[in-house]
């Protein structure tokens, strides 16, 4: 199951309700101290109950709740990819959505409330039939009350032998009888069919890894911070090796179970006494396999455990696990979900490593399996993070709050966010604005591999003399928005260049451009898109669109072409990953016979022209 959506009520710094929504990948920002650790440890407390990295404490509570005479605090977690079945047992099969057991979002809602340190109850918040008390209690109902009812109002029942089969004969009962009303209710997972329903789900809940900032250096550390005791309880997760499991349990408990009848015969035989014996088995269920690993883990030279090691150490091989991880997922299809929860991912890292482990955390965000968390304040790491993921944290009074960019709100988080974590644009005297990264990757790729165009202006040595910087105007992370967003108080001139598509839509912002006065200088490309400009034949040799052959009409209008979705459609990718492709690889590939061929070679130069000229204004006024 994956986690949607989080609620935090009176836990820690969050006085009253809060509600924080997750992505694949989220990022929580904001200064020291504000709440993102507290995030990530209440999502350890509620999975792990605190046997996981995280123990429960009195002091998890409010201050200002407790103030005011509230004794517990309350996790909340909305769940999605939940079970469309769930087995009770072998013979009573049933659902959520059957049972009413979803939300008014038909999401699964599971909260847990926590008092002087201690889980007090479990309960499925739900949109359900509430008629009366005992239709709220539906699922909490004994097998001999259900059909006791069902007798006493002379119920047709298909099966009174299953007690799934007995509640939608009542709920259809009252259906007829003046209908089902529903109402939010919250039903106790205490007894009943909803326990074993209950029971059943935590098999699906995902495996939740915290691995903590390196604050301390205490044994404790190493059960969380070495990754191989998470691979440990996914591999026990998974359904194939659940199944060999037990099998191996049912063989043990009947070989247990014979020789324990036979020695209660023998007891009864020789004492003549009628007190009770009987074998005392766990559950498969209860059964902790992944104990026999516990001590699983990585040793460095002369046998000394890792968490003993530098936290530099520590992280590096962190960072080499996520790698692997990303590479595994390539291969495998694993249906275990695994969350990681990330402290100051960034901690004892050079920046360019730093960029290592962000893109090898999103590859494996990527991955239906898995969902990435971390929390940071590193201006470095927030530039590289995309604005969808970013959740930020701050206190506002004796609350604290967690924002998230909406359509109103852009420019005051922005504000925020420069303000208080100190984050700069990235701006020279002359800005070059493209549609998107995979635009500038081709500017770059193409000036700096076709000489005739590095002859004419060297952007690499413009940017890194600071005098040029690229703007992604529909970029996505927080580094192009910052640097968009200020741009426009500097003096800087700039270079638009956008994409002509199917409908002229930039014309205008192109027109607006060209209006200003200031020097700066808008084009639309001549061609649909930019990567209308990479030569067939590059594709068609290319080891990633193999097989793919483009007739003599599809050349001709190569022009109009929408290049991406074709080869998407092809190849069964996504068209992101073939721009990366067209616009990263290739197009370092592309000379000028190339665009010549495509007449392309007088417009691609002009644009280099163009930008030359701007730049020796501005560095030679």
């Amino acid at each position: 199951m994956k986690i949607k959506k989080i609620y935090l009520e009176n836990f820690r710094g969050f006085y009253g309700l809060v509600s924080i929504e997750l992505e694949n990948f989220t990022a929580f920002i904001g200064k020291n101290d504000q709440g993102k650790s507290s995030i990530l440890e209440a999502l350890d407390i509620f999975i792990n109950e605190g046997k996981g990295a995280v123990k429960i404490e009195a002091d998890d509570l409010n201050v200002r709740a407790k103030n005011e005479g509230v004794e517990e605090f309350r996790i909340g977690v909305v769940f999605t990819n939940f079970p469309e079945k769930v087995i009770i047992d072998e013979t009573n099969p049933t659902s959520l959505r059957d049972e009413y057991l979803l939300n008014e979002d038909e999401y699964l809602e599971v909260w847990k409330t926590f008092k002087n340190g201690k889980l007090k109850s479990t309960t499925i918040k739900c949109y359900h039939p509430a008629n009366d008390d005992f239709l709220k209690n539906l699922l909490r109902k004994k097998q001999t009350e259900l059909k006791n009812f069902v007798e006493k109002k002379n119920i047709d029942c298909e099966d009174k032998r299953k007690s799934a089969s007995l509640r939608k004969a009542i709920r259809e009962y009252y259906g007829h009888n003046g209908g089902l009303e529903f109402d939010v209710i919250e039903i106790v997972v205490d007894e009943g069919d909803v326990k074993n329903i209950w029971r059943k789900l935590t098999e699906y809940l995902p495996i939740y890894a915290l691995f903590h900032s390196d604050r301390t250096n205490q044994d404790l550390d190493s059960e969380i911070q070495d990754p191989l005791k998470i691979t440990v309880e996914q591999i026990f997760k998974r359904g194939d090796i659940q199944k060999k499991l037990n099998e191996i349990a049912r063989e043990i408990e009947n070989v247990i179970s014979n020789i324990a009848n036979r020695t209660i015969e023998k007891f009864k035989d020789i004492s003549q006494l009628e007190s009770e014996l009987k074998p005392d088995i766990p559950e498969v269920s209860n059964l902790k396999w992944k104990d026999v690993y516990k001590n699983i883990g990585f040793v460095t030279d002369e046998g000394v455990p890792m968490n003993k090691r530098g936290s530099g150490f520590r992280r590096l091989v962190l960072l080499s696990f996520f790698l692997a991880e990303a590479e595994r997922q390539k291969d495998e299809n694993n249906n275990v979900h695994t969350i990681y929860a990330i402290e100051e991912p960034e901690t004892s890292l050079h920046p360019d490593i730093q960029k290592i482990l962000l893109e090898s955390l999103k590859k494996l965000s990527d991955n239906g399996n898995y969902q990435i968390i971390i929390t940071t304040h590193s201006p470095q790491f927030i530039r590289l993070l995309e604005i969808s993921s970013i959740r930020y944290v701050e206190k506002s009074g004796d609350r604290t709050v967690v924002e998230q960019f909406s359509d109103g709100n852009h420019n005051i988080l922005i504000d925020k966010i420069i303000k208080n974590l100190g984050i700069l644009p990235t701006v020279g005297k002359l800005i070059i604005c493209v549609e998107g990264k995979t635009d500038e990757m081709f500017l770059l790729n193409v000036n700096q591999n076709i000489p005739e165009l590095k002859k004419i202006i060297d952007l690499q040595s413009a940017i890194k003399a600071g005098i040029m910087a690229f703007n992604i105007m529909h970029g996505s992370n927080l580094k192009d928005y910052i640097d968009r967003y200020i741009t426009k108080n500097t003096n800087a001139i700039e270079f638009h260049l956008y994409d002509r598509d199917g409908d002229s839509k930039y014309q205008e912002a192109i027109d607006e451009v060209n209006s200003r006065g200031d020097g700066s200088y808008g084009v639309i490309t001549k061609k649909r898109e930019i990567e209308n400009y990479v030569h067939w034949e590059l594709i068609e040799n290319n080891e990633k669109f193999e097989g793919v052959k483009f007739d003599e009409k599809f050349k001709r209008d190569w022009d109009s072409q929408d290049i991406p979705n074709y080869l998407a459609n092809k190849k069964g990718m996504k068209e992101e990953d073939v721009k990366g492709i067209l616009c990263g690889k290739i197009s370092k590939q592309i000379t000028k016979d190339h665009l010549e061929q495509l007449n392309a070679w007088d417009e691609v130069k002009g644009w280099f022209e163009k930008i030359g000229e701007m730049y020796a204004k501005i560095n030679f006024p």
